[in-house]
Order: structure tokens, then C-alpha cells, then sequence
């Protein structure tokens, strides 16, 4: 099952501090500050850029957004993305059936590249129950050889589990690093449903693997913690927005966006990997996309 999926099935998650400032639940103010996107039906939006990386430099505002689902986007909204900060690319991270259907918008090109199955629901073969879709909760996406358990996981436990998410949808993470670093590349906006998993998770190999500073990687993703609980009940009005089966487990953790989730999955690419780069080569990227994506998204200190 998504971890989004889980926070829609039990209790709020936790709710950090007002939007304008940016700290985590414990109260400690982020390495740098998030750029959080104006768009009046999101709460989850933001650009990447501004983030401290190793050897100087910081990573280029304009090159890549996230946010939550944009089924919550209206007409000026829409308009305010690509007219304000000019977007260009989308890449859909969400399952085939997975939300409202998609629908053209003017001058942005909408790429659906599901990260964990391609059908919302029940996996419809076993190509795509191999694939695990996880987002509707029907399919296991810890497979048979891991000691995680979706209803007693802690939040280092949950950074494993994105582990196996990024394992599992490698294809799709090697396209989105491919188009990023194509000729004409432009402002790009990823997301999924809720922005906080397999969008985080595909963000922070991003920056990972351009030596972003490990701290403004989880600072960013902590981000999403902050106004965590109203967006899921926003995401919950939305039709043809998968369900959890009733009496499905899912423990605290995978209902929160804790700093600890992404240092444990950092940890563990690191521990399995070596890196991001490595990642991102075994999955299959060629080694000149990762240099093109470093050229492409860090501004060197003038």
C-alpha cells in the first residue's frame, strides 16, 4: 500500500507550524528556506531550487517544482504554472485510474510514467501485480524477504520502505532523469497523489545525486508535514482517489513525513548503492545524463 494511502486511513497526521515559516515539528528552522509555490489550491507546493550543495553553489530555482495531486488545481491555478513560474514538463507519478482523469493543458506536456503499477485498484495481470501497486493497497509492496511491518513500522522503518518503492519503480525514475536532461528541457513539476512519497522519494535521488546537502534534502522533504493533515482531507474529497480496505493496517509513521524517514532511506541507498549516482546508473542511466542533470540544475556561487 502507498504511505499516502495509509494516512487517509486512520488518524490526522501530525501538523507542523504555520506555512510561512517552514520549520519542522521540533521546532528547528530549515538549512535554507522553502520556496513554496503561490498556487491558492495547494498546500504542498514548492520549487527545489535555493539548496545548498557541496563545493558551493546552490541548486537552481526554476528547473524543478513538486506538489501534491494537481486534481485540486483550478483554472487559475493551472494558468499560475505555467504563466508564473513556467512550467513546461509534468511528470505523473501516480498509477493508471489513479485520481481524475488527465486532461490537456496549454503549452505544459502532462508525461504519466506510474511509479509502482500501472491500474489503481486490484493489479489487473501479473505484469503489473509484479510491478506492485502499491498505491491502491492491493498489492505487497514489501514483497516476501523483508521483516517490515506495514502495521507496526517505525519511522526509520518507513525510509526502508521507500527504498523498496525507488527499487521498484527505477524505470520510471531513469525516464524522468532522461527527460530532464534532454535538449530543451524546461521547467518541470513533479507529483503523485500527496507529494510526500513517491515524489519525495524521486526528488531526493534529484538532489542527491548533484551532492545537495543531506540536511536540505530532509528539511525539504520534512516540509511536507506542514499542513500534512488539511491536504489529506482535501485529497479525500477528490473521486476515483484509491481506498485503503477497510481494517488495513498502517502504522503512525507512514501517516507522518519525519525527518527520520528520509535519512533512513538516504542511508539505505547509500548502504545498498554506494549513492544516488550509483542508484540511478544500476537502474540504468547513463553516467553523461548525470553530469547534464548537474550542469542543468546547480548555479555555481558567482
Amino acid at each position: 500500500m502507498t504511505l499516502a494511502s495509509a494516512a487517509r486511513s486512520g488518524d490526522d497526521g501530525p501538523s507542523g507550524p504555520d506555512r510561512a515559516g517552514g520549520a519542522g515539528e521540533d521546532g528547528e528552522a530549515p538549512m535554507h528556506e522553502i520556496a513554496w509555490l503561490e498556487l491558492p489550491d495547494q498546500l504542498n507546493a514548492r520549487d527545489v531550487g535555493g539548496l545548498p550543495v557541496a563545493g558551493g553553489g546552490t541548486t537552481r530555482s526554476g528547473v524543478l517544482m513538486r506538489c501534491e495531486t494537481p486534481d485540486l488545481l483550478t483554472d487559475e491555478g493551472v494558468a499560475r504554472l505555467s504563466g508564473v513560474y513556467g512550467v513546461r514538463h509534468v511528470f505523473d507519478l501516480r498509477s493508471q485510474g489513479e485520481g481524475l482523469p488527465v486532461v490537456p493543458w496549454d503549452g505544459v506536456t502532462r508525461h504519466r510514467m506510474p511509479l509502482l503499477g500501472r491500474r489503481a485498484g486490484a493489479a489487473q495481470d501479473a505484469e503489473a501485480r509484479g510491478v506492485g501497486d502499491i498505491s491502491a493497497g492491493e498489492v505487497d509492496v514489501l514483497g516476501d524477504d523483508t521483516d517490515l511491518d506495514l502495521a507496526d513500522v517505525d519511522v526509520r522503518g518507513a525510509g526502508r520502505l521507500y527504498l523498496g518503492m525507488a527499487e521498484r519503480g527505477k524505470d520510471a525514475f531513469v525516464q524522468a532523469l532522461r527527460l530532464l536532461t534532454a535538449d530543451g528541457a524546461a521547467p518541470t513539476l513533479v507529483h503523485c497523489t500527496a507529494g510526500k512519497d513517491r515524489t519525495g522519494v524521486l526528488v531526493a535521488l534529484l538532489l542527491a545525486v548533484v551532492d545537495t546537502h543531506r540536511q536540505a534534502i530532509v528539511d525539504d522533504y520534512a516540509a511536507t508535514r506542514i499542513h500534512l493533515r488539511e491536504m489529506f482531507r482535501r485529497i479525500d474529497r477528490i473521486p476515483a482517489q484509491p481506498r485503503l480496505k477497510p481494517g488495513t493496517p498502517a502504522a503512525a509513521a507512514l501517516r507522518d513525513a519525519a525527518p527520520e524517514s528520509m535519512e533512513a532511506f538516504l542511508d539505505a541507498v547509500a548502504e545498498r548503492y554506494g549513492g544516488a549516482s550509483e542508484f540511478f546508473v544500476k537502474a540504468g542511466a547513463r553516467p553523461e545524463w548525470i553530469e547534464r542533470w548537474r550542469e542543468r540544475f546547480v548555479a555555481d556561487v558567482a
